[in-house]
């Protein structure tokens, strides 16, 4: 199942409206077509309202990154991101972060252990070291790309926190976020 984040900026004074789904087939199946379309095109008009009341859009999490933050729930109707919220998720890319950097000087440590070995190696062990060097190295690649990500949704969400922390933005505007 795709899942995605989007963060938005919105004004306070803006009513924040709530999408309408399609109606069941129990409510419109003894509706004739006028009928229908009528209810369709009010739905199509209400969520296109809904919209423009979410505001300005910050940032876009695609499906990955959005699984990952498990801490916004689920919800196709805008929620607020309040700073408690937020304060949650910046914990959570911290935390994230710091696993990526252990995991890395990990590989770094044992990368020169291995390299003090392979001095003393014969040719047999000499190959065996190299490869699981050339591993490591590759792990270590791909572990600091990925730190390279978390740290940046990490400066969104806390760019975003920047924008509630300003008493005279806090005032008049407000974070909603959509997760559907």
């Amino acid at each position: 199942m795709s899942e995605y984040t989007t963060v938005y900026l919105r004004s306070k004074a803006t009513p924040l409206l709530d999408y309408r789904e399609q109606p069941s087939w129990e409510e419109i199946q003894n509706l004739s077509e006028d009928e229908l379309n009528q209810i369709r095109n009010e739905i199509k008009e209400h969520n296109k309202n809904v919209d423009r009341s979410l505001g300005c859009e910050l940032f876009y999490l695609s499906t990955t990154p959005s699984r990952h933050l498990n801490i916004l729930h689920w919800s196709p109707s805008p929620k607020n991101l309040t700073t408690e919220l937020l304060d949650e998720v910046l914990e959570f890319y911290n935390e994230e972060i710091e696993d990526y950097k252990k995991s890395i000087a990990w590989y770094k440590a044992t990368i020169a252990k291995l390299e003090t070995r392979i001095l003393k190696a014969n040719v047999e062990l000499y190959d065996k070291i190299s490869k699981d060097i050339d591993e490591y190295n590759e792990s270590i690649g791909f572990l600091e790309e990925d730190l390279e990500n978390k740290q940046y949704l990490y400066n969104k969400f806390y760019f975003a926190k920047g924008i509630l922390d300003n008493k005279s933005n806090a005032d008049d505007y407000e974070l909603v976020y959509t997760k559907c």
